[in-house]
């Protein structure tokens, strides 16, 4: 199945008026959708060759020189296998919630545990044939700073909550587990509940680890998005303008997510600016996809709730109305490990042809 074919789209929408609820069009002067970058089919490691220089940007001016040392780089892939969004609409005449999440069925996790490893042997081939010197892993492991590190490591695979409404499965190279970065912004507002409140103490393990080995330390971190999310309505002056109408729309796709999605270094020594980044600037879609359904699978319980809350937004005089959807995408289990290891080994080996081409010369300011 090609991924023109696969364009699945599901929307929740309602209308607030007197508390009455109904599944309708929002209107024409509705917030605008939310823009996302331009998107690249990948289909194979030459297509991320190919694209290298349109898929990353850089933050930084650093670049780390031929021949130089490299600790074995921390290595994840997410998948988001929850995601969601609540919009509200808090109109002085009526109000409106909509409220929609999206879960992910038929992921084989043993199948994709073993396309992860497979990337990340490659990748460090990737580096030793760039002319990088990998330090072993005993001598990574003794210093002070990865001692540090080493209690806040997960093992592969981990199912955790993040920000918002997701819920994602990380996986790590088998028997190395997963590390999250001090820098790392999928956890916010849950970081403290996962253990990973010592934020300051990790970012200063993390900066003193290149002078411990005489070598860079890295992370490639990977992330794999299944609907797209966008919505009208609601806002934050919605309470003075809203129409008492909001809507929340999903299509079902895979992506690599560009804000989730990048290669970061600290070169020894660690310049005052910090880590430097390559990070994905673009959505990469697979050349075709592993999703075989996308439905409403809304429960009973839900449909109920959203009666009884409207009922008593009526009684209250407020009139606010409510829409509580679940949606599910489902994967072929046989097809979407196959179509994850293609599609990021493009984009990893975009990411070594980058990092083997920087110059040390500024070349942008942004960090994602």
């Amino acid at each position: 199945m090609t991924q023109s074919i696969q364009n699945l789209s599901r929307r929740a929408a309602l209308t607030g008026l007197a508390g009455t609820a109904a599944f309708v069009a929002a209107p024409a002067f509705a917030a605008k959708k939310d823009k996302a970058p331009p998107s690249v089919t990948i289909g194979s490691a030459a297509d991320g060759l190919a694209n290298a220089d349109a898929l990353l940007a850089r933050y930084g001016k650093f670049a780390l020189p031929e021949g130089g040392r490299i600790a074995p780089p921390f290595f994840s892939v997410e998948l988001v296998e929850q995601a969601g969004k609540v919009v509200e609409d808090r109109s002085y005449r009526s109000g409106a919630v909509a409220d929609s999440t999206f879960v992910v069925e038929g992921v084989n996790s043993q199948a994709v545990q073993a396309a992860v490893d497979r990337l990340y042997t490659d990748f460090l081939a990737g580096l030793t044939a760039s002319g990088y010197v990998l330090v072993p892993d005993a001598e990574v492991e003794a210093s002070a700073g990865w001692q540090k590190l080493k209690p806040s490591f997960q093992p592969s695979p981990w199912q955790t909550k993040t920000s918002g409404k997701g819920k994602s499965t990380f996986y790590g190279p088998t028997g190395k587990g997963i590390y999250v970065s001090s820098q790392d912004t999928r956890f916010s507002g849950v970081s403290v509940a996962l253990g990973f409140g010592d934020t300051m103490g990790r970012a200063f393990a993390e900066q003193a680890i290149p002078a411990q080995i005489s070598g860079a330390l890295m992370g490639v971190e990977l992330a794999v998005g299944f609907v797209d999310i966008s919505s009208e309505g609601g806002g934050k002056y919605s309470n003075l303008f809203g129409s008492g109408s909001v809507s929340i729309d999903g299509k079902a796709v895979m992506t690599i997510i560009p804000s989730r999605t990048k290669l970061w270094f600290m070169p020894n020594p660690v310049p005052s600016q910090g880590r430097q980044e390559l990070y994905l600037d673009r959505v990469v879609v697979p050349a075709t996809t592993p999703i075989t359904a996308f439905k409403d699978v809304t429960s009973r319980g839900e449909k109920l709730g959203d009666v009884a809350g409207t009922m008593i937004g009526m009684l209250a005089g407020g009139g606010k109305s409510y829409s509580t959807k679940t949606f599910q995408v489902t994967l072929d289990p046989e097809a979407f490990p196959a179509t994850l290891e293609t599609t990021l080994a493009g984009v990893t080996g975009a990411m070594q042809k980058r990092l083997a081409e920087l110059p040390s010369a500024p070349a942008g300011n942004k960090r994602s």
